[in-house]
């Protein structure tokens, strides 16, 4: 590492979505939950947006394709990823995006095979539909899903990715084996339906003998960026070696909690 750098940690992984100047979604989010977990994160805008687009304006937009590819270029003659575990991606701002990190991704892997990519399809939601083009959420499956280790789509986004129905717990788990068929290894499916309406489901599909979901109370918010949260907490979990199925009950009883407001996943504790 350069001795430029005054946090001399090496990278622990890459995180690709969405950055706010003010808001808690997208990089804002999933860096700051990996960071939490003491482990240095670099971050990667897809977007650079103001505030939230719910607000009455935002500012901004997708980064260049020329920025995205550079930045990434960089980080590789950086060698910055050489002792990384995980690639993140999460919100893309246009088709080419997924080109351009897919492209990256395996000449990373290429160098660094220990890397592992976890996708998180982040284009749309049962309560608002769509919220990113039909031609983004396409790109995900035309050049990233092959390529994934973990995939995190909630129950809306794995319908429009297997063209499934999903109304109950074996439709998810169905979804998601097909789901891997194309490609990851691993799918968690959050927003995952349950019997009680009281509840929101978690489901983790490891392979088809192996599926475990975690069900937790329903909380009343408008509250953005949950999923992302959830991401978060995931791959810092994983990179404190965390099992997989520990990590997943560790970061829906955290997510829930964050939601709920008890939970101090926002607050930064600075080093004595």
């Amino acid at each position: 590492m350069s001795g430029f750098e005054l946090d001399a940690r090496p990278v622990a992984a890459v995180v690709l979505s969405s950055q706010l100047a003010y808001g808690a979604v997208g990089n804002n989010v999933i860096a700051r939950m990996i960071e939490r977990a003491g482990l240095r994160t670099v971050a990667v805008p897809t977007v650079l947006l103001s505030n939230l687009p719910h607000y009455p304006t935002v500012s901004g937009g997708a980064i260049s394709d020329q920025w995205l590819s550079g930045i990434l270029t960089d980080l590789l003659d950086r060698e910055a990823l050489a002792q990384a575990s995980y690639v993140v991606v999460g919100y893309l701002g246009s088709p080419s995006q997924a080109r351009i990190i897919a492209e990256w991704f395996l000449a990373a892997r290429g160098r660094y095979p220990q890397l592992r990519l976890i996708l998180d399809t982040a284009f749309g939601d049962s309560d608002v539909g769509l919220y990113a083009s039909e031609e983004v959420a396409a790109s995900y499956g035309e050049y990233l899903i092959e390529h994934a280790w973990l995939m995190t789509p909630n129950a809306f986004e794995l319908e429009l990715l297997t063209e499934s129905k999903i109304h109950d717990e074996q439709d998810a788990a169905n979804a998601a084996l097909d789901l891997m068929d194309a490609g990851p290894d691993h799918v968690i499916v959050t927003s995952a339906p349950t019997e009680d309406a009281d509840f929101i489901g978690c489901l983790l599909v490891i392979d088809e003998e192996n599926l475990e979901q975690f069900d937790t109370g329903r909380v009343q918010t408008e509250a953005k960026g949950a999923g992302d949260c959830f991401l978060g907490m995931l791959t810092g979990a994983l990179l404190s070696d965390v099992s997989l199925i520990d990590a997943v009950a560790q970061s829906v009883a955290g997510t829930s909690e964050a939601l709920s407001g008890v939970h101090p996943a926002f607050t930064v504790t600075c080093a004595e």
